[in-house]
């Protein structure tokens, strides 16, 4: 319903103990002021990025805006970079995401029952237009691109 996302925007944050997928990302716990919040890029953090159920429903829906809004796989691939990282994609990067794209295409076309469980983490509802093969093969790029230092970390 319309609440859906509220739990973002509304956390419950306990004074010393903030939520858990916050910790992973170097929140405060409330009990000093804090001026300048350290930044660190741990695993755990590509852990929580790439599986939690907000974050890969995320991915979901930029993937299918994605699709939507681009007309072929190379501007697809360099609109998403674009809006995750706010850099072009050039030369070896882009060669190495349209391989695996490739890849990822070739899996799920492959496994459609695969494409459809990626395709149904989360609330929001799928978009039966698009084929489903196509739209989880963007899923995981833009859960890569959204776990990149540039997405996650401005300085």
């Amino acid at each position: 319903g319309d609440n859906l996302w509220r739990r973002s925007l509304y956390t419950y944050w306990k004074r010393a103990c903030p939520p858990p997928s916050l910790q992973m990302f170097d929140a405060p716990t409330r009990e000093f002021c804090t001026i300048r919040r350290g930044s660190t890029n741990t695993p755990l953090q590509a852990l929580v990025l790439w599986n939690d159920e907000q974050f890969v429903e995320a991915a979901r829906l930029l993937a299918t805006r994605t699709v939507r809004e681009n007309g072929n796989d190379k501007d697809r691939l360099a609109a998403m970079y674009r809006r995750t990282t706010g850099r072009l994609l050039r030369g070896k990067q882009e060669a190495m995401a349209m391989h695996t794209l490739l890849e990822l295409k070739r899996r799920y076309l492959a496994d459609p029952e695969a494409a459809k469980q990626l395709l149904g983490v989360g609330d929001k509802p799928i978009d039966p237009e698009l084929p489903a093969s196509l739209v989880a093969a963007f899923t995981m790029m833009a859960s890569a691109f959204l776990d990149l230092d540039a997405t996650v970390y401005v300085d």
